[in-house]
């Protein structure tokens, strides 16, 4: 056998060598990139899932709040008349306890801070003068207002303007707020109270 021949074997041998051992790495490679992808992708998955569960859990809190905010009103009833004093206090504290907490728990905004307004509303009507309704009128305007806002919410539709009565108490909120700090401060407070925030 001539030596050109045995030298063109072995470069041929070692060409395929090569080849077959780049061929080799190249399909490491991409069988490493394939897992990282995988693994990556099932992180992305994951995550997603994650986020899926919170969200449907910060929803089903928000159903929650919603169904404790009707119940209370359905359990602390307020009647327009004869109805004594004491419980009717009764029932606009037990209200404004439950609308104060499930408040923090509505995810739209403008609902959020719809219940909040209401809450303050029912807390400062229970100081006498404070507001221009009685406690029954004003219970009884928010027990209106309240079920309005959250059946638009419940159908997925934009939160309607306030009913009469309620959005002449809206509308209040300046005089309302300054005979309430006028009233701490005849009695002696040196406390100011701060306007409604939205939470």
């Amino acid at each position: 056998m001539e030596w050109g021949t045995i030298i063109t074997v072995l470069i041929g041998g070692l060409i395929g060598l090569s080849g077959d051992t780049i061929g080799r790495i190249g399909a490491h490679r991409q069988a490493q990139r394939a897992r990282r992808e995988g693994l990556e992708d099932a992180e992305t998955a994951r995550r997603k899932a994650i986020e899926d569960n919170e969200r449907k859990g910060r929803e089903d809190r928000e159903r929650l709040a919603v169904e404790n905010i009707l119940k209370a009103y359905l359990g602390n009833p307020i009647m327009l008349l004869n109805q004594p004093t004491e419980e009717a206090s009764l029932s606009v504290a037990n209200i404004c306890i439950t609308l104060g907490f499930e408040q923090s728990f509505l995810l739209d905004r403008e609902l959020r801070h719809r219940i909040a307004e209401i809450g303050y509303f029912l807390d400062l009507a229970a100081a006498d003068g404070v507001v221009e309704y009685s406690l029954p009128e004003v219970g009884f305007l928010s027990r209106s207002e309240t079920r309005m806002l959250m059946g638009a919410w419940s159908r997925g539709e934009d939160l309607p303007d306030s009913i009469g009565g309620w959005k002449e108490i809206r509308d209040s909120r300046p005089q309302v707020e300054a005979r309430w700090q006028e009233k701490l401060r005849s009695a002696g407070s040196r406390v100011v109270i701060p306007p409604l925030s939205t939470y």
